[in-house]
């Protein structure tokens, strides 16, 4: 972990301005900080050869700006440093093709859900180099995998998501999609809750699906197949199409494996012949009043979580409040700044199970509990 050593830390009043660099207020053993590009908190430590200064894991900013904020931190205290590790770090540059969950999906026109090795993915592609294909995964060495055979061949249509994508469809306009796959997922045979292919999941490919769009599920699971094909028979205005041990244009290594061992391979084309709405969502994540009455015992809902974790003192009229928010399977970690008006410190990423938690966070801790 990038971080310094430095021999003293003065006390300071907050808010405190240095270059570039703003501190705005010290939470116990953390500062936040605000530079031209980020906003991020440093945590500072007592240890025995002087005080330890390193970012917070769940705020990590780019190395560029740490430097910046180690180096005004530094100056304020009028400090030596005693050790670092981060000035012959050099920065990573985010890659242009792995997105975020906050970044415009409204130029996909092709999702794949759980690539794996890229065979699919980098196949369609080449077969379409007028479309963008945006892959979503969860795995992340396979990430780090494509990205770089990505860049290898040159490939500029391709948008890689590390995320759930029951999440991911929910933020792509109705009727954008031509077409979704989802090629071997896995069964979640013991736990089914897990599994992609679920009510929400079919109902978000219909939305987002263009009339006569298709999402393509292929499986080696015949429980999967079964139990998908229940789903999808529940359906008005669709078309769905089975095939069985058909070959198709691309195999994967798993594919391949299954094969040899005889194994039967399912497919179910369900083509959508529905016009849906546009979606209508304004994601208010304002509060209005301070938050009160706090509980530290997690709340599991249908759709999201909410897990009050730690407190932070200001002082006596703010707080800095740790939680953790949103979807159950791929929560967000968040600060609060607890004050009259409360704000969060970075905005979550605005998606309905992060604003269901917030309205249920209100809700709970609105000082009376009603």
């Amino acid at each position: 972990m990038p971080h310094i050593v430095i021999d003293k830390v003065k006390e300071l009043n907050f808010p405190q301005k240095s270059g570039d660099v703003e501190f705005l207020f010290k939470a116990e053993d953390l500062i936040g900080v605000k530079t031209n590009n980020a906003k991020f908190l440093i945590k500072v430590q007592k240890r025995d050869n002087g005080y330890l200064v390193k970012y917070d894991k769940i705020t990590r900013p780019l190395i560029s700006e740490l430097k910046k904020a180690y180096k005004e931190f530094v100056k304020i205290n009028e400090a030596n440093i005693i050790f670092e590790n981060i000035e012959g770090i050099k920065e990573k540059l985010p890659n242009k093709n792995l997105l975020e969950i906050t970044s415009d999906l409204s130029d996909i026109d092709i999702v794949e859900v759980g690539f794996g090795s890229g065979r699919h993915l980098i196949h369609l592609a080449k077969e379409n180099p007028d479309k963008i294909i945006l892959g979503i995964e969860i795995h992340k060495p396979s990430i780090e995998q494509v990205l770089k055979r990505i860049e290898h061949e040159n490939l500029q249509n391709v948008r890689i998501l590390n995320h759930d994508a029951r999440i991911i469809l929910s933020k792509i306009n109705s009727n954008q999609l031509s077409e979704i796959y989802v090629h071997f997922p896995v069964p979640w045979d013991k736990k089914p809750h897990r599994r992609v292919m679920n009510k929400d999941f079919i109902n978000e490919s219909i939305r987002t699906l263009k009339k006569d769009g298709f999402l393509h599920l292929r499986t080696d699971s015949i429980k999967y197949f079964n139990y998908s094909l229940n789903l999808f028979l529940d359906y008005d205005e669709i078309d769905i199409r089975i095939k069985k041990n058909r070959p198709y244009v691309v195999s994967s290594k798993y594919e391949d494996r299954w094969k040899r061992q005889n194994k039967d391979i399912f497919d179910i084309y369900m083509y959508n012949f529905t016009h849906s709405p546009q979606k209508e969502e304004n994601f208010d994540f304002s509060f209005e009043k301070r938050l009160q009455n706090l509980d530290f015992k997690p709340k599991v809902y249908d759709n999201f979580v909410i897990h009050i974790e730690k407190v932070f003192k200001i002082d006596n009229d703010k707080e800095l409040i740790r939680a953790t928010i949103g979807n159950f399977n791929r929560p967000e970690h968040i600060y609060i700044l607890n004050q009259d008006k409360p704000e969060y410190f970075k905005m979550p990423a605005p998606i309905k199970e992060n604003y269901q938690a917030h309205l249920e966070l209100k809700r709970l801790f609105n000082g009376n509990n009603s």
